[in-house]
Order: C-alpha cells, then structure tokens, then sequence
C-alpha cells in the first residue's frame, strides 16, 4: 500500500477497525514495525485497548497479561498524554525517565518481550481521556532513524485527530475505575499495615517509573536530599533495600488486587 492509497482508506475510515486495517498495512510495510496498537487512556480508569497488532505470540501474551493491570502506569507514553495541550508524535526514549531503561519495568517488560525501540502519538480527547497510537521494532531490527520519525510526525497531523474523531463516534463503552500509581503505593502499605506519607508514595510512584532521585526531585519541587531522605524511609518501613524489591511489591500487590 503506497502512502496515497493510505490516506485515502484513513480519510474513508468511520470506525476503529476500518482505521486498525489501514494503519496496520501501511505501518507494518512503510515502517517495518513489528507490533501496532492503539490505547484510550483515562486518568482515573483502566485503559482500553481499541485494537493490537503483534504477530509474535510471547510479546502478544506479555502484553495482553500485563499492559492494563501495571503497565500502562509506568509507560511513559500514559503519562505523557495528559501534559500535552493537543497532540504529540515522538519516541518512546525522548519522553521517558532518565533511568527508564534501567528500571525494573523495562528490564521485565521490554527485555521480556524484546522490543528494541517505539514510536507514536498521544492526543488528548478531554482533560480526563486520551488517545494512543504505538509501533514497536524487535530485536535484530534497528532503532528507529530521525527520517522515520519525521515522516510518522507528518503522518501524525492526519491520523491523531482521524483517530480521535473516530474513537469519539463510538459507542460509549464503560471501563472500571483504576486507582493512580502513588495512590496504589499507599493502598499496598496500608495493606501490609505499615504507614507511608503520601509523599513517600509519590517517590515510590516515580521510582519505578524509572526517575533518578534528581528527577524526582525537579518534579516535586524538592531538593535531591529531601528525596534521598523520603527514599531511605521508604525502604525502612517497607523493608526492602532496592528498586526491584519495590517493584515487586507493586506487581504482587496488582496482582493480588485484581
């Protein structure tokens, strides 16, 4: 499928799986991406899938066991969608965390499903929802090339708001209500019967993002002390000594939740 035919069948599009077929054809080829989908983000609920294209099956099981219990709160991709004004088309490693890649979530996620590099879109729908579009490249493929970023972005023009509008005319589809990630961190001390400070749990929040304790620092307006100091209460009362023990206690506690 060339690009005019592409934009074409996108401009025909009226539902999500008139879209799905025209993007998953021209994705897969024109980019060589070897997983495509597409995500509505809500703040305060679970995000639901609106389409997946991911041929290998161990990456297609990963995500489908993991993406809407825990991933979607540590991807930066989430996040990022609810700081945009309008609409956004970039790199998965130019809006992560400084220490996104070595996090226990990449480490178990992407090493797990051997993706090597993401690109796409978020667009805010309203100040409460989103909308995402993903392409994923696998191991033995290269990252994706400055050109081919500037092309999706020019793409991106078009299909942000197309996808936008088509997920709008949609059927309204209830999705359950999902707590955010510092809120989870509390709840999961609180089940253990040990007390965090709300503080502690948003440091708990951006470390298994994958944020340095500079980072953490900048978001929440506090010296690299003050986080270092609310870091070591944290693991004290948790009785844990690192960031994948933490994680851990997160997974499990998801787990257990759901």
């Amino acid at each position: 499928m060339d690009e005019y035919d592409f934009l074409g069948e996108i401009a025909l599009a009226d539902d999500i799986d008139s879209f799905d077929r025209a993007i998953t054809a021209f994705g897969s080829q024109t980019f060589r991406a070897k997983s495509i989908l597409a995500i509505h983000f809500h703040r305060s609920r679970l995000p639901k899938i609106l389409f997946r294209w991911i041929p290998d099956e161990t990456l297609r099981q990963l995500f489908d066991e993991r993406y809407d219990k825990l991933g979607y709160m540590v991807d930066p991709f989430f996040h990022r969608a609810f700081t945009v004004k309008d609409w956004e088309a970039c790199l998965l490693r130019d809006i992560a965390p400084d220490r996104f890649e070595s996090s226990e979530y990449f480490t178990n996620y992407f090493g797990a499903t051997n993706m090597v590099d993401e690109l796409g879109f978020v667009a805010r729908i309203d100040e409460t929802s989103a909308v995402h579009l993903s392409m994923g490249r696998n191991h033995g493929q290269r990252r994706f090339r400055a050109t081919e970023l500037a092309k999706f972005q020019q793409l991106a023009k078009v299909l942000a708001p197309k996808l936008r509008q088509v997920l709008v005319n949609q059927p309204a589809v209830e999705v359950m209500e999902s707590q955010p990630l510092d809120s989870r961190f509390h709840a999961m001390a609180h089940a253990r019967r040990t007390d965090i400070s709300m503080r502690e749990a948003e440091v708990a929040a951006l470390i298994v993002q994958g944020h340095s304790s500079r980072a953490i620092g900048l978001k929440l307006g506090i010296s690299i002390q003050t986080v270092k100091v609310h870091r070591r209460s944290l693991y004290k009362k948790l009785s844990i000594s690192s960031q994948n023990e933490l994680f851990g206690l997160l997974v499990s506690y998801v787990g257990s939740d759901a």
